[in-house]
Protein backbone atom coordinates (compact mmCIF):
# COMPACT_ATOMS: atom_id res chain seq x y z
CA UNK A 1 0.00 0.00 0.00
CA UNK A 2 2.40 2.62 -1.18
CA UNK A 3 1.47 5.82 -1.54
CA UNK A 4 3.61 8.39 -3.82
CA UNK A 5 3.32 11.91 -5.12
CA UNK A 6 3.11 15.42 -3.42
CA UNK A 7 0.58 14.59 -0.99
CA UNK A 8 2.89 11.54 0.46
CA UNK A 9 3.10 13.04 3.87
CA UNK A 10 -0.44 13.99 4.59
CA UNK A 11 -1.52 10.52 2.80
CA UNK A 12 0.62 8.47 5.18
CA UNK A 13 -0.81 10.12 8.16
CA UNK A 14 -3.90 9.46 6.57
CA UNK A 15 -3.35 5.61 6.61
CA UNK A 16 -1.12 5.39 9.57
CA UNK A 17 -1.44 2.27 11.13
CA UNK A 18 -1.34 3.46 14.93
CA UNK A 19 -0.64 6.52 16.56
CA UNK A 20 2.47 7.79 16.76
CA UNK A 21 4.00 7.42 20.30
CA UNK A 22 7.76 8.99 20.41
CA UNK A 23 9.49 9.19 23.32
CA UNK A 24 8.84 7.82 27.37
CA UNK A 25 7.65 10.75 29.24
CA UNK A 26 10.33 11.59 30.47
CA UNK A 27 10.90 14.72 28.88
CA UNK A 28 7.11 15.75 30.46
CA UNK A 29 8.02 14.86 33.70
CA UNK A 30 11.26 16.98 33.50
CA UNK A 31 9.32 19.73 32.19
CA UNK A 32 6.27 19.24 34.80
CA UNK A 33 9.24 19.76 37.23
CA UNK A 34 10.08 22.87 36.26
CA UNK A 35 7.15 24.37 35.89
CA UNK A 36 6.53 23.14 39.65
CA UNK A 37 10.26 24.43 40.99
CA UNK A 38 8.72 27.72 38.92
CA UNK A 39 5.69 28.20 40.80
CA UNK A 40 6.76 27.53 43.87
CA UNK A 41 9.79 29.92 43.68
CA UNK A 42 7.61 32.51 42.10
CA UNK A 43 5.07 32.37 45.25
CA UNK A 44 8.67 32.89 47.83
CA UNK A 45 9.78 35.76 45.47
CA UNK A 46 6.22 37.55 45.37
CA UNK A 47 5.86 36.36 49.03
CA UNK A 48 9.27 38.35 50.07
CA UNK A 49 8.83 41.23 47.47
CA UNK A 50 5.50 42.19 48.34
CA UNK A 51 5.44 41.13 51.68
CA UNK A 52 2.55 39.12 51.42
CA UNK A 53 3.66 35.38 53.27
CA UNK A 54 0.48 33.67 52.51
CA UNK A 55 1.65 33.27 48.83
CA UNK A 56 4.42 31.59 50.00
CA UNK A 57 2.04 28.53 50.80
CA UNK A 58 -0.42 28.94 47.90
CA UNK A 59 2.57 28.55 45.53
CA UNK A 60 3.42 25.06 47.28
CA UNK A 61 0.12 23.84 46.61
CA UNK A 62 -0.03 24.69 42.69
CA UNK A 63 3.22 23.41 42.69
CA UNK A 64 2.22 19.98 44.20
CA UNK A 65 -0.74 20.34 41.47
CA UNK A 66 1.31 20.65 38.32
CA UNK A 67 3.56 17.80 40.02
CA UNK A 68 0.25 15.62 39.72
CA UNK A 69 -0.90 16.48 36.45
CA UNK A 70 2.56 16.15 35.43
CA UNK A 71 2.60 12.26 36.87
CA UNK A 72 -0.95 11.87 35.50
CA UNK A 73 -0.35 13.19 32.19
CA UNK A 74 3.31 10.84 31.80
CA UNK A 75 0.78 7.07 33.08
CA UNK A 76 -1.53 8.44 30.74
CA UNK A 77 0.72 8.54 27.39
CA UNK A 78 2.94 5.37 28.93
CA UNK A 79 -0.79 3.12 28.74
CA UNK A 80 -1.62 4.33 25.11
CA UNK A 81 1.38 3.60 24.03
CA UNK A 82 1.45 0.10 25.40
CA UNK A 83 -2.25 -0.27 23.81
CA UNK A 84 -0.69 1.33 20.12
CA UNK A 85 2.11 -1.42 20.62
CA UNK A 86 -0.25 -4.18 21.30
CA UNK A 87 -2.52 -3.54 18.53
CA UNK A 88 0.24 -3.26 16.05
CA UNK A 89 0.07 -6.74 15.14
CA UNK A 90 -3.24 -6.81 14.58
CA UNK A 91 -3.35 -3.54 12.64
CA UNK A 92 -0.44 -4.87 10.07
CA UNK A 93 -2.65 -7.96 9.50
CA UNK A 94 -5.76 -5.69 8.55
CA UNK A 95 -2.89 -3.35 6.65
CA UNK A 96 -1.67 -6.31 5.13
CA UNK A 97 -4.51 -7.76 3.17
CA UNK A 98 -5.80 -3.85 1.96
CA UNK A 99 -4.38 -1.72 -1.08
CA UNK A 100 -4.37 1.80 -2.12
CA UNK A 101 -5.89 3.26 -5.44
CA UNK A 102 -3.70 6.37 -5.86
CA UNK A 103 -6.59 6.98 -8.75
CA UNK A 104 -9.82 7.20 -6.83
CA UNK A 105 -7.73 8.18 -3.37
CA UNK A 106 -9.06 5.55 -1.46
CA UNK A 107 -8.74 1.97 0.10
CA UNK A 108 -10.02 -1.19 -1.08
CA UNK A 109 -9.76 -4.85 -0.04
CA UNK A 110 -9.40 -7.37 -3.00
CA UNK A 111 -11.26 -10.16 -1.59
CA UNK A 112 -14.24 -7.88 -0.97
CA UNK A 113 -13.62 -8.49 2.36
CA UNK A 114 -14.37 -7.19 5.06
CA UNK A 115 -15.42 -4.54 3.04
CA UNK A 116 -16.75 -4.94 -0.46
CA UNK A 117 -16.09 -0.98 -2.47
CA UNK A 118 -13.44 1.96 -1.58
CA UNK A 119 -13.24 3.03 1.88
CA UNK A 120 -11.50 6.28 1.88
CA UNK A 121 -8.45 7.09 3.91
CA UNK A 122 -10.05 8.55 7.03
CA UNK A 123 -12.93 5.97 7.08
CA UNK A 124 -9.68 3.06 6.73
CA UNK A 125 -7.68 4.38 9.44
CA UNK A 126 -10.51 4.72 11.77
CA UNK A 127 -11.54 0.66 10.83
CA UNK A 128 -8.05 -0.61 11.39
CA UNK A 129 -7.28 1.66 14.75
CA UNK A 130 -10.55 0.51 16.03
CA UNK A 131 -9.94 -2.96 14.83
CA UNK A 132 -6.26 -2.94 16.72
CA UNK A 133 -7.62 -1.31 20.16
CA UNK A 134 -6.94 1.97 20.21
CA UNK A 135 -9.55 3.39 17.97
CA UNK A 136 -10.08 6.19 21.15
CA UNK A 137 -6.82 7.89 20.05
CA UNK A 138 -8.28 9.00 16.63
CA UNK A 139 -8.04 12.40 15.64
CA UNK A 140 -12.03 14.15 15.52
CA UNK A 141 -11.97 13.94 11.64
CA UNK A 142 -11.41 10.04 11.21
CA UNK A 143 -13.58 9.50 14.44
CA UNK A 144 -16.17 11.53 12.52
CA UNK A 145 -15.37 8.66 9.37
CA UNK A 146 -17.47 5.57 9.91
CA UNK A 147 -16.82 2.88 7.71
CA UNK A 148 -19.38 0.99 6.00
CA UNK A 149 -21.24 -2.18 7.60
CA UNK A 150 -18.51 -4.89 7.07
CA UNK A 151 -19.35 -7.76 4.18
CA UNK A 152 -20.42 -10.86 6.04
CA UNK A 153 -18.69 -13.64 3.95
Amino acid sequence: MAAGGPHKGRLASKLASGPNHTGDGCMHFIEGIIIAAMAAGAGKYYADDRGWPWLIPVGLVVAVLIVVGTIALVRSEGKDKRRAQAGRPRAAEIIATARYCSTCEGVFFPRGVPFAGVLAPEQFRHYVWTEAGYGDQLDPEAKAAEPPLKVVP
